[in-house]
């Protein structure tokens, strides 16, 4: 999969949808909790394509760990996904689904575009930015802003898609702050 032409693709579709959701595979990030992640995404999967889900502890992500989702994909062809691990901070915005099915909790309307971008995830088998605005349990007054990385089960599979969330209130400041991030994704991935 080319990953760049399948992130041109959802950021289309998500305009046509009115998503307001879009991916930036240059991994643009200003916070170094992303970029620390990557790192130690990198760091596990050494030669291989994605670490194991269980090359990466929860020690390895103690200072993040309240920011970390993880989901995995369960069934292909459609696509079904399971929450695995949902962070204390993240449980304020998608509930305690820990062990539920992704569309047990995500609203019909938006379970296309999870798991469009969770199979992205994983057929592409690279770490990507996604930018947006929440639309869940009320929580419409929020920016997000997510880098997703795979891991494969223990059969070298890519099976499971871990995620550092970080929401942040929408202002009239921070208006101005997502157009700067919107513009921060290059013109041909929009």
């Amino acid at each position: 999969m080319n990953v760049l032409v399948a992130a041109k693709a959802l950021n289309q579709k998500a305009v046509q949808q009115n998503w307001h959701h879009f991916c930036d595979p240059t991994l643009s990030f200003k916070d170094s909790a992303y970029n620390q992640l990557l790192t130690l995404w990198r760091a596990k999967a050494g030669d291989r394509p994605m670490p194991l889900r269980s090359d990466i502890t929860p020690r390895d992500l103690k200072d993040i760990l309240r920011n970390i989702v993880i989901f995995e994909r369960v069934e292909q062809n459609p696509s079904r996904f399971r929450w695995r691990v949902i962070g204390t901070s993240i449980t304020d915005i998608l509930g305690h689904n820990t062990g539920k099915m992704v569309d047990e909790s995500v609203p019909p309307e938006f379970l296309p575009r999870w798991i469009e971008c969770g199979d992205m995830i994983l057929d592409g088998g690279k770490p990507l930015r996604f930018l947006g605005r929440v639309h869940l349990q009320g929580r419409e007054y929020l920016h997000a802003e997510h880098l997703y990385v795979p891991l494969a089960n223990d059969n070298d599979e890519p099976s499971f898609v871990m995620g550092l969330c970080r929401y942040t209130p929408r202002t009239s400041d921070s208006m101005e702050s997502w157009e700067n991030e919107l513009a921060s994704i290059p013109g041909a991935l929009l």
